[in-house]
């Protein structure tokens, strides 16, 4: 899918909405201009904070987010409503460092700025963290300019957030002030800079549709994600909050990085024999593969069930599939025990198939006691963060079971779809049901 990435705001944009509202740069000297704060108007000092750090990219953020978001299954939700009180905390402090250092150099530049009492702003501008919904970087940006800082009289917060479907393209602007200490507040200014902000952001809006010429580094809003330890860990973007009007209810369409364009395998065939397809199979085998038949047809059906449960390859499980003399005598002889597989793979696909196409919608009321259950997590905007759990259910007089076969494996549902049916061939299942669960899909 094909996304309009935006330009980034810099700090040429603020110098032109400072110049609005007839504002200046307090110094153009180079030696000390990084030292001191950014702009003046009149009695009112402002430095200018752009935050372009994700914090997620630095491999120690990931490891102390593993351990607070801890899972055996192989995506998890970075969700900080999952977390309890003192996790959420650490959560937010994670996130919060290029915030927290921003203001804090902010409050050191506005003090050394001051000299009679000014009034101090800072304008802290979201760039490039995305890991932060905006009104998560508000809390976070107040919270750290109240508690670490004495010399920051007015905070400033804003940002341009995008996003697209590969259709539509949304923005979004924000622009909020708050008190942080308690002095008169500059009404007629702050009115004034609100101002000249949305006259900033319009004409940066019209240039994001129609400019060739700007430097588009800033892709829409999309899965944040990292992964350590074989499991990914993913922040999904915030929702449209409507249906689209072009992609009506199939939904909006998602990425599908898993790289699979076909099913790879999954199965492995066994052939179970009658007597009189075993008595052929015996005198037709190869010597290299006559072991595999054991010493009668009984011991035989014994090791393919011993095989079958104890097979540890969970995404290829073992499928008995029987095999008549009839289909035997197809196979030129000598033939081996693998050839006699590749003979059923036919009639394996289509159960398989067959099996997927008949399978139901979950409902809480089965009709089947004899069943596998398919449950897939979509998550986010890329079917690679999608998850499966495949159960095998039965009911019998002493009650209810549940076995699970697929715990929390990252997979996309029109491949876990055919594993559970697999799987449904391989136990003698009746049939495949399936849920879906789309709270954290792009949708």
């Amino acid at each position: 899918m094909e996304y309009l990435n935006f330009s980034r705001l810099t700090e040429k944009d603020f110098d032109d909405i400072i110049a609005m509202v007839d504002g200046e740069r307090f110094t153009y000297d180079p030696s000390i201009e990084t030292k001191n704060c950014d702009y003046r108007y009149e009695n009112i000092l402002i430095e200018l904070k752009i935050i372009e750090e994700e914090p997620i990219e630095k491999q120690s953020k990931q490891n102390k987010l593993a351990e607070l978001f801890r899972s055996d299954i192989k995506t998890v939700i970075i969700n900080p409503l999952d977390l309890d009180f003192e996790n959420k905390r650490k959560y937010y402090n994670e996130l919060s460092t290029p915030i927290k250092t921003a203001i804090k150099k902010a409050s050191q530049q506005l003090k050394i700025s001051s000299e009679n009492g000014e009034y101090k702003i800072t304008i802290i501008v979201n760039n490039g963290l995305s890991m932060t919904l905006p009104d998560e970087f508000f809390d976070i940006a107040v919270r750290r300019a109240k508690n670490d800082t004495s010399n920051i009289d007015m905070l400033i917060i804003c940002g341009i957030y995008h996003f697209s479907d590969g259709f539509d393209t949304i923005a979004t602007a924000m622009f909020k002030d708050v008190e942080i200490q308690n002095k008169e507040k500059p009404i007629d200014f702050i009115d004034k800079l609100r101002e000249a902000w949305s006259i900033k952001v319009n004409e940066y809006m019209t240039q994001q549709i129609i400019s060739n010429e700007i430097e588009r580094t800033k892709p829409p809003i999309k899965d944040i994600y990292f992964e350590l330890n074989n499991i990914r860990y993913v922040k999904p973007p915030i929702q449209w909050g409507k249906e689209s009007d072009f992609y009506g209810k199939q939904g909006r369409p998602r990425f599908d990085t898993t790289g699979m364009e076909s099913c790879p395998p999954v199965g492995v065939v066994m052939p179970i024999f009658d007597l009189e397809s075993y008595n052929f199979v015996k005198e037709n085998i190869s010597i290299f593969d006559s072991y595999l038949l054991k010493n009668n047809l009984e011991d035989y059906l014994k090791w393919i069930e011993k095989e079958r449960i104890e097979n540890d390859d969970f995404l290829k499980p073992i499928v008995p599939i029987k095999v008549s003399k009839e289909e035997l005598i197809k196979t030129p002889s000598p033939f081996s025990f693998k050839d006699i597989g590749i003979s059923l793979l036919p009639i394996f696909q289509k159960e398989v198939i067959k099996i997927a196409e008949n399978s139901f919608a979950f409902n809480n009321t089965p009709i089947s006691n004899n069943y596998i259950l398919l449950q897939i997590n979509e998550i986010g905007m890329d079917k690679a963060n999608d998850i499966a759990f495949i159960s095998y259910n039965k009911t019998r007089m002493s009650g209810e079971t549940q076995e699970y076969l697929i715990k929390g494996e990252r997979m996309k549902y029109e491949y876990a779809l055919i594993l559970a049916s697999v799987y449904c061939l391989s136990l003698n299942a009746d049939a495949v049901y399936y849920m879906i669960n789309d709270d954290f899909k792009w949708k």
